[in-house]
């Protein structure tokens, strides 16, 4: 039985002050009737595949899957019968996908089981490898419209079974984050982080902190108390939840590097690309003295490839005007990525280019902030508030 989420409010007594929330979980709330029992929240948890679930070897200690296994560490953990924890249903790929094999059938795969149970759950938890989790992220975040209910993919550089691992903390944060906190949005929760998941991007192979957003704050960070932060975190949707399953293959991304070959770009154009991010320098800067590079993407902008221009660079933002070498690009047909990831960027213009728009329309709506994923202006300041777990 699905019933709401009560909480427990104070409020500072200037508004332009911080405000703090303190969330209860426990079974009565002040204010509230005695009588009144709190349900127990519950979440739908996939998994996909990914380090977390794995088991190793014991000859070679090599990690590999292993069907039920992921079950069986949850239902041991005492964390999980504790009456503060949200319940749980876990689904589990009959074929778990190595993070780097994901591609547009696993989003979509992802996307229709959250359609399935929307209604029927408080939020969702996505369990993945890290090497791609990012591209998941960004592209359910713009393939889930008006989503009103928390998706938190997580994961672990180091597997449950190993006896210091990150998988206990990282899944059990996760499901009381998706349970628990009102944050409609598509995250990662990773080592004490939870971050919008367009705004996300793996920075470390070897750290527990793999994931950062470098150019958004994020949504909320796990210390002695859970610190949400409430200016950063988007609105409810005011329309209805609906899934978007199209998502062009025919993106691709151009990293530049000094010298690189007019004529492999040009290759690279030919159809049927149909959208290509170029990872420039800086601030969206490209070699102006190559004439034939700047006409290959003037002859694709006209045969209707977008262009959208990001940065090599992890923080800052794109601007074709700063320089007259992002300028050419400008000239050329090219669109600006803003302070966009990769990832958001690729698999943003992917959805865009399936759901049958106007090349100028799609164009317009790279440079427009449809999921959080670029920045329309700078914060004035962060406004937290603090749930006690």
């Amino acid at each position: 039985m699905i019933t709401e989420q009560v909480l427990h409010n104070s409020h500072s007594e200037d508004d332009n002050k911080v405000h703090i929330e303190t969330f209860s979980l426990r079974g009565s709330v002040a204010g509230a009737p005695k009588n009144r029992t709190i349900r127990q929240p519950s979440v739908f948890i996939i998994y996909t595949g990914g380090t977390l679930g794995m088991k190793r070897d014991p000859i070679t200690q090599a990690l590999r899957p292993e069907p039920n296994f992921l079950n069986e560490q949850l239902a041991s953990l005492q964390e999980m019968k504790s009456p503060d924890m949200p319940r749980y249903t876990l689904y589990e790929f009959e074929h778990p996908v190595d993070s780097s094999d994901m591609d547009h059938d696993d989003w979509i795969k992802i996307a229709r089981l959250v359609e399935k149970n929307y209604y029927d759950y408080d939020g969702f938890v996505v369990i993945h490898g890290t090497d791609t989790m990012a591209y998941t992220a960004s592209a359910l975040a713009f393939m889930l419209e008006n989503l009103g209910k928390p998706i938190v993919l997580t994961g672990s550089q180091i597997p449950f079974g190993d006896i210091i691992n990150d998988a206990r903390r990282n899944l059990i944060t996760a499901i009381m984050f998706a349970g628990k906190i009102d944050i409609p949005e598509v995250c990662i929760f990773f080592n004490n982080q939870l971050i919008r998941g367009c705004r996300s991007r793996k920075i470390d192979s070897w750290s527990l902190a793999a994931f950062e957003s470098p150019n958004c704050l994020p949504l909320a960070t796990l210390g002695m108390e859970i610190k949400v932060n409430s200016d950063v975190v988007l609105n409810q949707p005011k329309g209805r939840f609906r899934l978007y399953e199209n998502m062009s293959k025919n993106v691709a991304v151009l990293h530049l590097v000094p010298g690189f070959s007019d004529e492999c770009v040009e290759n690279l154009l030919k159809p049927p690309l149909e959208g290509l991010i170029i990872q420039s320098y800086g601030s969206g800067n490209a070699p102006a003295k190559k004439r034939a590079f700047l006409d290959h993407i003037v002859t694709a902008v006209k045969r209707g490839v977008v262009v959208v221009v990001c940065s090599q660079c992890v923080r800052g933002t794109v601007n074709l005007k700063y320089y007259e070498t992002g300028k050419s690009l400008l000239d050329a047909g090219a669109v600006s990525g803003m302070d966009m990831t990769v990832e958001a960027a690729a698999t943003k213009l992917g959805w865009l280019l399936s759901i049958g728009l106007p090349t100028e329309q799609v164009r317009q709506l790279m440079e427009k902030d449809l999921r959080g994923e670029l920045t329309v202006k700078p914060m004035t300041g962060p406004k937290y508030y603090y749930y006690h777990h």
